[in-house]
């Protein structure tokens, strides 16, 4: 016989031989001993923990004319003739490539049938998700009334797809993820009979990796071993790395330590680094996800207890608190936030490496973004520097009283350069500033597609008039008075003027008949500030702020 997979195996022959599952096992085993077998069963959960495994445990084990604590003996004659190819009281079917209506229909034929040599005969159905809406028809009255000799196991990864006339008739046990140090013991198993030397650490990386599954750790145990054999060295966790094509931690740390230092460039080095030894991209920002997960939780719950919920040991733990303390809580929520919608990028971008650099500058620079969460981080890591006695340049020892205006102003807009009052009455450069303003506005083609056709009739004050043509520019007008348009060209107009501007969009020649929408836009502009206001309050508390009026 050739080579065979060592999830084949280790297929678990007992119920003992089980990892992971003592609530399903322990329940089985009782019902064995108590001769208490329902007619039909529901295994789910996750791939490779056990589920179609235990069923046929399980149905050798109800047939079984001497089970001891529950277990099959193997050795009398009924369990012989189970163990042989050749036996029918034990069928397995597979739902996905057996799902519709005829195929349930020759099922209902055959139970009629006695067993041949036990006292059941066992139907498994896996992935029984995958059956038609028919054939789950089909099956219902079998299901709920078969003969007293017959059996049913149903296996699935997606319960929720069941109809609930299907579940209503099963006994469901829950298959749980594996945890870790389950599959690792499981895994020596194999590395002493193979008399293979290993490292406790690339153990603990294909468990990881396996995410709760034991088939999925097997999996990778067969093309590490493969691999190591090839290569004449031992099971290292560097070797299992580059079968994974993941990234070792202390790479993770250095690129972590980029991100927080806000170091750029040196976080797009060590991107290139790791594309140029080949790892897979997607696989990299997990294991970026789950490093900024970790620093998280390590954040919020201190190391003892970190320790505990990452599964790793206390040194890892000091590691990711001393890491973690070195910016905010809230700069590391957004860092996180930003890989993990990179990762879904990933799936329909043509360049993956294109998205995950996005996310890496992003993430490098929170205070070029105008979300109110990244004016969080950057206010947490002021109160941060200060509480360490870092000195700040630009922060006076006493500060100034924040105006309404101002505060609104720094929560939705970006900086603009050094402002200065607005010059008392006409400003004779107003059309220069005009222009300029258009010339910015290009990079907003709508918008500078409307404004170009305008014409500065006054700047009072700070106030911009720009009129539009009798004939076509009510439309212009309508557009412009819109909430958000006006703001976005008085943004445009104060960055080239250098001291706060308004704009107002009317008719040539009959600048009144445009009060009401001018009236309206200032009303939402008010009550969009009383929303930035409120945002204010909420994040420095209302007793904090001191509102001036301008």
């Amino acid at each position: 016989m050739g080579y065979q997979a060592l999830y084949r195996k280790y297929r678990p022959a007992l119920f003992e031989d089980f990892v992971g599952q003592e609530a399903v096992i322990r329940t089985l085993r009782a019902q064995v001993m108590s001769g208490r077998i329902a007619h039909a069963y529901l295994f789910c959960g996750t791939r490779g923990t056990g589920k179609t495994s235990a069923a046929k445990v399980f149905a050798r084990a109800v047939n079984c004319e001497n089970p001891q604590g529950g277990e099959p003996c193997g050795q009398c004659a009924t369990c012989r003739a189970l163990a042989s190819e050749s036996c029918l009281d034990i069928l397995e079917i597979d739902a996905a490539s057996n799902n519709g209506v005829d195929e349930i229909r020759d099922l209902r034929e055959k139970v009629k049938y006695p067993p041949q040599s036990g006292r059941y005969r066992v139907y498994i159905i896996d992935e029984v998700h995958m059956l038609s809406q028919g054939a789950f028809n089909a099956l219902l009255k079998t299901l709920e009334e078969p003969p007293a000799y017959v059996l049913f196991i149903l296996a699935t990864t997606e319960p929720q797809k069941l109809p609930a006339t299907i579940l209503s008739r099963c006994q469901r046990f829950d298959f749980r993820r594996i945890p870790s140090d389950a599959i690792v013991d499981r895994l020596r198993v194999a590395l002493a009979d193979g008399g293979m030397a290993c490292e406790e650490a690339a153990l603990t990386r294909i468990a990881r990796a396996a995410e709760g599954g034991m088939r999925d750790a097997w999996s990778i145990m067969d093309m590490c071993l493969g691999y190591a054999q090839e290569d004449g060295e031992g099971l290292t966790e560097a070797l299992v790395l580059r079968v994974l094509g993941a990234a070792d931690k202390g790479f993770l740390f250095k690129f972590a330590d980029a991100l927080i230092g806000a170091d750029a460039p040196g976080a797009l080095a060590l991107v290139d680094e790791m594309m140029r030894a080949g790892r897979e991209v997607q696989v990299f920002v997990r294991d970026v996800s789950a490093h900024l997960r970790a620093l998280m939780l390590a954040d919020v719950c201190g190391e003892e207890q970190a320790a505990q919920l990452l599964d790793t040991t206390r040194e890892d733990a000091a590691a990711y608190v001393a890491q973690a303390r070195r910016t905010s809580h809230t700069r590391l929520m957004r860092m996180l936030d930003l890989f993990l919608a990179s990762e879904t990028d990933m799936k329909w971008a043509a360049q993956p490496r294109f998205a995950l650099e996005a996310a890496t500058l992003r993430a490098c620079a929170p205070e070029e973004s105008v979300q109110v969460e990244a004016l969080i981080a950057r206010v947490d890591e002021l109160e941060r520097k200060l509480a360490e006695g870092v000195v700040v340049q630009g922060v006076a020892s006493q500060a100034a009283p924040v105006s309404v205006g101002e505060a609104a102003k720094a929560a939705v807009t970006s900086p603009v350069k050094e402002k200065k009052e607005a010059p008392k009455g006409a400003d004779p450069q107003a059309e220069k500033i005009w222009q300029e303003a258009l010339r910015a506005l290009k990079q907003k083609p709508q918008l500078y597609g409307m404004a170009r056709f305008g014409r500065v009739a006054s700047c009072e004050n700070g106030q911009f008039t720009v009129v539009f043509d009798r004939v076509s520019g009510g439309a212009y007008v309508k557009m412009l008075s819109m909430k958000g348009k006006s703001e976005e060209i008085a943004a445009a107009l104060t960055a080239a003027a250098g001291y706060p501007c308004t704009f107002r969009a009317a008719i040539e020649g009959t600048v009144a008949e445009s009060d009401k929408a001018i009236l309206k836009a200032q009303e939402e502009a008010k009550a969009q500030a009383q929303q930035n206001l409120d945002k204010v309050f909420g994040m420095f508390g209302r007793e904090n702020v001191r509102v001036v009026d301008e």
